[in-house]
C-alpha cells in the first residue's frame, strides 16, 4: 500500500488540488489574485446569464461543427489509405502532416493566409476577409480546427479498418452486397466503438481549446468566436477576474465529467463486448 502513497500524492497535487481550489475560487469575489470576500452563486449567475449562455451555443456550434467535418473526413482519409495503391506512405505523411504543427503555428499561418488585405487567399473572399465579421470568423476557426484535428481521426479509423477481416465483406459481397452496403452494414458497424471514442476524445479536445481561438480570433470580431474555454481564460489571465474565470472553469469542468463518462462506458461496453 505504501507504494502507491507517492503516486496517490502526485495525482492529488496535480488535479485533486486544482479542482478543489477552482471550486473554492468560483464562490469568492476577487480582486487579482487576492480573495476578497465570500458571494455564493453570484459568479455562477454571472457565467449562466444572457452573455454566459451565448458562449455556451457559440462553444457548442464550434463543437459540433468541427465533429461533423472532421470524424467523416477523417473516416474518408482513412479508407483511401486502407487500400493497396502506390505511394500510399507518400500519401500518409502528406495528409497526417497537420498533426505535427502547433496550434500556435497553424493559427498564425491561416491567419496570414485570410487576412483580408494581403493575405494570399484574400482574392477569394473580397472585402476585408472572413476574419472580419462573426460568421466568417466562426467558420475560419471551424475549418482550421478541422484541418489540425482531421489528423487524429485518420489515425484511428486507419488503425479500426485494418482490424476488420477481409472475409465479412467479402462474404457480404457473395450475398449481393455493393461496396456501398457492404461499407455500412458491415465496416461501420465493425467501427463502431473506435468512432465513438474518436467522438469524444474530439469532443474533449474541442471543448478545452484555448491556443487556437486565442490566436487566430482572440474571441472576436464582437465576441463571434468567443466560446467557453477562451473566457474562462480571458476572465482569468487577462481581466483578472479569478472568481468569474474559476466559475467558467468549473463549468466547463462538469462538461468534461459528462463526456469522460460517456467515454468510459464506451471503453466498458467495447471490453464486455
Amino acid at each position: 500500500m505504501a507504494l502507491y502513497l507517492p503516486a496517490v500524492a502526485l495525482v492529488a497535487l496535480v488535479s485533486v488540488f486544482p479542482i478543489a481550489y477552482a471550486l473554492r475560487l468560483s464562490v469568492y469575489r476577487t480582486r487579482a489574485l487576492r480573495v476578497v470576500e465570500f458571494i455564493g452563486w453570484d459568479n455562477f449567475t454571472t457565467v449562466l446569464g444572457p452573455a454566459g449562455w451565448a458562449d455556451i451555443a457559440r462553444t457548442f456550434v464550434y463543437v459540433v461543427v468541427s465533429l461533423v467535418l472532421a470524424v467523416p473526413l477523417g473516416l474518408g482519409l482513412a479508407v483511401l489509405l486502407n487500400k493497396q495503391v502506390r505511394f500510399v506512405r507518400m500519401f500518409r505523411v502528406v495528409i497526417l502532416l497537420p498533426w505535427v504543427v502547433s496550434q500556435t503555428v497553424a493559427a498564425l499561418l491561416w491567419k496570414w493566409l485570410l487576412n483580408g488585405q494581403y493575405g494570399p487567399l484574400h482574392s477569394l473572399f473580397g472585402g476585408d476577409g472572413p476574419l472580419s465579421s462573426p460568421w466568417g470568423s466562426m467558420a475560419s476557426l471551424i475549418v482550421v480546427n478541422v484541418w489540425l484535428s482531421y489528423p487524429l481521426a485518420t489515425i484511428l479509423c486507419l488503425a479500426a479498418l485494418q482490424t476488420v477481416p477481409a472475409e465479412q465483406i467479402e462474404a457480404s459481397r457473395v450475398d449481393g452486397c455493393n461496396p456501398r452496403q457492404s461499407f455500412f452494414l458491415v465496416v461501420v458497424p465493425a467501427i463502431r466503438s473506435t468512432l465513438l471514442i474518436l467522438v469524444i476524445m474530439l469532443t474533449l479536445l474541442y471543448f478545452n481549446m484555448v491556443t487556437l481561438v486565442y490566436t487566430l480570433t482572440g474571441g472576436g470580431p464582437f465576441s463571434g468566436t468567443q466560446v467557453l474555454s477562451l473566457n474562462a481564460f480571458l476572465q482569468s489571465f487577462q481581466f483578472f477576474k479569478i472568481g468569474i474565470g474559476a466559475a467558467y472553469s468549473v463549468v466547463l469542468f462538469v462538461f468534461n465529467i459528462v463526456f469522460g463518462v460517456a467515454y468510459i462506458r464506451v471503453l466498458k461496453g467495447k471490453n464486455d463486448a
